[in-house]
């Protein structure tokens, strides 16, 4: 297949999704059990099926076409198709444009694969909307209960479950339906740093994924008049947020190449006037070390321990989400390196500092990953761009892999 076909092909898809998009002018926003989700799932449904691939929706909402082997044994390929708020074109649904490209390749050859094949569109990767993230993936390996999923909640305090029931799956059932049939996991993404593109390379080829902690920290003060209530009466819910993030960009310094954000904050009654009574923030630690992940977090809750016990206050710290850091699997880099030597495409080996759905598949069975540019190295952002060209190599590379796969059958 023609390089500049695929390219055209990808391209167009991509521009068509960006319709399905929540902020339009202002990024992508499309988050997941939403319409733009539901707009964005028959968009991409529509062009497995004209492949001739069976499709439907699972319990997680992710889309999935299918391509049935001699084996029921699955290989499966994909990413993900929700964003970040107000986030880019190219994050997630770029390796699934890329991976349905790849199973048209795939489909070029007259011989019956082996295995059986599957295009897979994960849904709520990102935790954007409820603060969690890699859902499909939890879902399809059994890492989810109903209680779990009752408790996360998206800002209006919807949970996950009212979610689902809403777009018309069944939350009762999120635990049954683990799939055992899936014998490796291949996702191509864009690389969302600049890495690639400062060393002129085509492809990366993904050594390991850093884990992440994310949690939700509520600190609780009181309400009082700004005033009048003398500053060694108050108990400030912001000044105690502030003294204990201040410590976590210097923390997370100390253990390179650890990173720690604090991305969100909301405060009450947020009033000029009025002392805050509560404040709410999101921190996520990343690294490739997991006892330096634990140490961060356990660190900032000494801090404040510490903070709210000098200000007679409480806190309260939820874990919305653990993954450990994966190392992904040798043989399968080495199907995608030989590809790249192949075809001659310029390739180097890169760890991800961004969590993805390869993550939780490549805990328990092989999985690889596949980067392209980000150019400028922009990501969850309007301005994030990677050239459909690149990406096009990237369904090569992907079709190639998956062939390697079938062919040997040695993982």
């Amino acid at each position: 297949m023609d390089l500049q076909e695929s390219r055209q092909r990808i391209a167009q898809a991509l521009n068509d999704l960006t319709a399905f998009n929540a902020t339009p002018g202002q990024g992508v926003t499309r988050f997941p059990f939403t319409e733009e989700a539901r707009q964005a799932s028959r968009y991409l449904k529509k062009l497995m099926e004209d492949l001739g691939l069976q499709v439907r929706l699972d319990n997680s909402g992710a889309v999935i076409g299918r391509l049935e082997g001699q084996v029921p044994e699955t290989i499966m390929t994909g990413s993900h198709l929700d964003s970040v708020q107000n986030g880019g074109a190219y994050d997630g649904i770029a390796g699934v444009v890329t991976s349905i490209e790849a199973l048209r390749l795939l489909l070029q050859r007259e011989k019956r694969p082996h295995y059986s094949y599957e295009v897979i569109a994960t849904n709520d990767e990102e935790g954007s909307r409820f603060s969690s993230g890699l859902f499909t993936g939890k879902v399809l390996l059994g890492q989810l209960s109903v209680e779990d999923i009752k408790g996360y909640k998206d800002a209006a305090g919807i949970s996950v479950y009212e979610a689902m029931q809403a777009y018309g799956l069944q939350p009762e059932e999120i635990d049954q339906h683990v799939r055992e049939d899936i014998r490796a996991f291949l996702e191509v993404h864009i690389e969302q740093g600049p890495i690639l593109e400062m060393e002129q390379k085509s492809i990366g080829i993904v050594d390991a994924i850093v884990g992440m902690k994310r949690a939700l920290i509520t600190i609780n003060g009181r309400a009082d008049h700004s005033g009048t209530m003398p500053m060694q009466l108050r108990k400030d819910a912001m000044e105690v947020a502030a003294k204990v993030i201040a410590k976590i960009g210097d923390r997370a310094r100390q253990y390179p190449p650890a990173v720690a954000t604090v991305g969100n904050l909301s405060v009450e009654p947020n009033i000029v006037n009025i002392v805050p009574s509560r404040v709410k923030f999101c921190i996520d630690f990343r690294t490739t070390d997991a006892e330096i992940i634990k140490k961060m977090y356990q660190e900032l809750l000494l801090d404040l321990d510490s903070c709210c016990q000098k200000y007679a206050m409480s806190y309260m710290a939820e874990e919305t989400l653990w993954v450990e850091p994966v190392q992904l699997r040798p043989q399968l880099q080495e199907y995608i390196e030989e590809s790249c030597r192949e075809r001659g495409f310029s390739h180097m080996h890169l760890i991800s500092g961004a969590g993805h759905d390869a993550q939780v598949f490549g805990a328990q069975l092989p999985a690889a990953m596949i980067f392209v540019p980000s150019i400028g190295g922009r990501s969850h952002c309007p301005e994030e761009r990677t050239d459909p060209l690149a990406l096009a190599m990237a369904a090569q590379v992907a079709c190639d892999t998956l062939v390697k796969l079938d062919t040997r059958q040695k993982l």
